[in-house]
């Protein structure tokens, strides 16, 4: 693979807020780890939507008939 793809970084954006979501159920983790996890984990979105969007635009849907 010599090229991004964007849909791929979009994706991987998405997985990761969903991550960030979930974090309010972990109990293996107090409030300040949660913090910082969501703090890194938001971050790390942000880079990849940032990522995704010099790569390349985003994908068109399809119109249904």
């Amino acid at each position: 693979m010599t090229e991004l793809d964007p849909h791929t970084l979009r994706v991987a954006a998405s997985l990761v807020r969903s991550r960030i979501k979930t974090l309010k159920l972990d109990g293996r983790m107090d409030g300040l780890q949660r913090l910082g996890a969501q703090r890194t984990l938001t971050q790390l979105a942000v880079d990849l939507e940032v990522s995704a969007d010099h790569v390349g635009p985003p994908r068109r849907r399809k119109r249904r008939a």
